[in-house]
């Protein structure tokens, strides 16, 4: 590609030492986009709280050796697109976050407004079972939404497992990298991430030479979650870097979702404690995600989902329920309680409360609503 404005004034802004994302937002909006800033003068950019150093960089930004090899790289390269927010085709999920990329450098296809973008994330020593609840839950994601988009960071682990799941399903799938597309990292993944840009694409906000380094992974999260309308995280523990991607996911109003594990069960200890703390809604199936993912998106895109109608009821004995269960199920069967009523009216505490809440809404008996309230199942019939 020929670079050209207004590709070309972000990228050479992007470049300058001092100048940051939301700095180069900020003087997007004050001047109706980055081509107009060559035209301001010093005491103009002042006002908006550019040092003095950074403002005498300004004018030989396009001059300097690391925008020329940049863009000499770019322009050689057949397959290499590179947008910025004022692009046509920037992804306009990203458009709504924080920190928006000033650059995104793309070797595939982008998803339009109208496709579903999910992102999937988790530990990277997954164990068996990540590994199989991953696959399912993207088969039955493509049986549903056939144009979805999956979209994970081409890490070890369960991002692997979601993008290769992804590209047998016959879904489009984006790996968001933490260097540049050069620096396919980990090495062993280049034949996947071969596959991806034909099927999806690679994406990166980094210079293409730009090595993988560390503090670049946490980054390269808060894009993943951006361009994505939910986040699910399929097994992680409490330590995972997976929980930042569900963290920016909040932060960016995203849905976030989690795949239970067993409640001794230290690889999934991160799923389960987003869950117990109502930060992410626990799932069984892809269903129980797009009930939750924008309707508009929902409705775009044709689906059709198939939940449990009231009036088919399921019976419950109440033999086969212990004496907190059928307190619990006959409270909220006067209607929906926090956490914190039903510590006090049960008499236990919340810590002892959450298993036995957890383990009840595994069973399908009570479900969680926005705000953290719980409430029984329509479905549920206790009878004697």
């Amino acid at each position: 590609m020929v670079l050209e404005s207004p590709e070309k004034d972000w990228l050479a802004l992007s470049l300058v030492a001092g100048v940051g994302t939301q700095t180069l937002q900020k003087l997007s909006e004050t001047f109706g986009g980055l081509s107009q800033i060559w035209q301001k003068s010093s005491d103009q950019l002042q006002q908006l709280g550019l040092r003095k150093d950074v403002i005498e960089r300004l004018p030989k930004a396009m001059e300097v050796r690391s925008f020329q090899m940049e863009k000499r790289l770019i322009e050689s390269s057949p397959n290499l697109r590179l947008l910025c927010p004022e692009s046509e085709g920037f992804p306009a999920n990203l458009l709504q976050i924080h920190s928006v990329p000033a650059v995104l450098y793309v070797n595939g296809e982008l998803p339009d407004a109208h496709n579903l973008c999910l992102g999937i994330v988790g530990s990277r020593s997954c164990t068996s079972y990540g590994r199989e609840q991953t696959k399912r839950l993207v088969n039955e994601l493509a049986e549903l939404v056939p144009d979805a988009f999956v979209i994970s960071g081409l890490a070890r682990g369960i991002d692997t497992v979601a993008h290769e799941a992804a590209l047998e399903a016959g879904l489009r799938t984006i790996a968001v990298l933490a260097g540049g597309l050069q620096h396919i990292y980990p090495p062993e993944n280049q034949n996947l991430a071969d596959r991806i840009c034909q099927q999806g694409a690679l994406i990166s906000e980094f210079p293409l030479a730009t090595k993988p380094v560390s503090h670049n992974f946490p980054i390269r999260k808060r894009v993943i979650s951006g361009i994505s309308q939910g986040v699910l995280m399929t097994e992680a523990s409490v330590k995972s870097g997976a929980l930042i991607t569900a963290t920016f996911g909040q932060e960016q109003n995203r849905e976030v979702f989690a795949v239970p594990g067993r409640i001794d069960s230290h690889p999934s200890s991160g799923c389960n404690q987003l869950i117990s703390r109502n930060q992410a809604k626990l799932i069984t199936s892809a269903t129980d995600i797009l009930e939750d993912l924008l309707p508009s998106i929902s409705n775009k895109a044709g689906i059709q989902l198939s939940f449990p109608e009231p009036s088919k009821l399921v019976q419950l004995p109440r033999s086969e329920l212990n004496e907190q269960q059928i307190m619990i199920l006959d409270i909220l069967n006067e209607g929906a309680q926090d956490l914190d009523n039903l510590s006090l009216i049960t008499e236990g505490g919340p810590q002892q409360l959450l298993p036995l809440l957890l383990e009840m809404e595994l069973q399908g008996w009570i479900q969680v609503l926005p705000g953290g309230h719980y409430e029984k199942n329509p479905s549920i019939e206790i009878v004697p």
